[in-house]
């Protein structure tokens, strides 16, 4: 019984000593992965996050409504911060002057993008028609 148990224990050390190769190969993928995972956030806390808000406005679709027209824009930060109370110009130039008309949106998060509407009297796809972003806040 005694020999029986000493076998068994060296059996068992022996085996406890060999780590199978798919242990090792999942232990090696997970660290891979946790360091990729820690070096992303650190470089985007250094790098993007640190850039400032970047602007730019497009317009989408004109169409003419009651009592004038109605452009839709897209506004998109490309840009890693935030930017709060962004205001978006627009003009269509006339023959008494530039017809003017604005909109603030609340809010524009870093790498991505709003919609929004400017409305005018004056036809914007006639006439040479601006749209820009004026400025903004930081939340």
């Amino acid at each position: 019984m005694k020999e029986s148990r000493t076998l068994e224990n060296e059996n068992h050390r022996a085996s406890g000593n060999h780590i199978p190769w798919l242990e090792w190969l999942a232990s090696g993928l997970g660290l891979l992965m946790a360091l990729c995972v820690f070096g992303f956030i650190g470089w985007q806390a250094l790098h993007d996050a640190t850039s400032p808000p970047m602007i730019s406005v497009t317009a989408i679709e004109t169409t003419q409504v009651t009592g004038g027209y109605r452009v839709i824009f897209e506004a998109r930060n490309v840009g890693g911060a935030a930017a709060a109370q962004v205001r978006i110009e627009g003009a269509v130039p006339g023959s008494d002057g530039p017809e003017f008309s604005s909109v603030t949106l609340d809010y524009i998060p870093g790498h991505s993008a709003r919609k929004g509407g400017l409305f005018f009297t004056l036809n914007p796809q006639i006439e040479k028609f601006t749209l820009r972003a004026a400025g903004f806040a930081k939340p």
